[in-house]
């Protein structure tokens, strides 16, 4: 199985100095990333929003079911392609 790791984790340890907030906002505009929601288990009536890969996304990581939880994923980056997708989001920065 590849090593994954999530995406703040990831731009901790690259050179570029972007947040995880803009970082996927350009993620999403690429078409590589989705917001979705889900109904919130404290709050009837509310739905929380959590961000998940797209068909595309699915080249550069796993969505990986969040235990706390269930039925939300979490996206996680393969390490080794990991500079690829850094390569995409430096070009969408302005």
């Amino acid at each position: 199985m590849e090593k994954t790791d999530s995406l703040t984790n990831l731009l901790k340890q690259s050179t570029l100095e972007i947040s995880t907030v803009k970082a996927n906002k350009i993620l999403v505009s690429l078409g590589l990333l989705a917001e979705k929601e889900r109904p919130s288990s404290k709050y009837v009536g509310k739905m929380k929003k959590y961000k998940a890969l797209t068909e595309q996304g699915l080249a550069y990581g796993v969505n990986v079911e969040n235990p706390s939880s269930p039925g939300q994923t979490t996206p996680h980056y393969f390490s080794d392609t990991f500079a690829a997708l850094l390569v995409l989001i430096q070009r969408e920065i302005k």
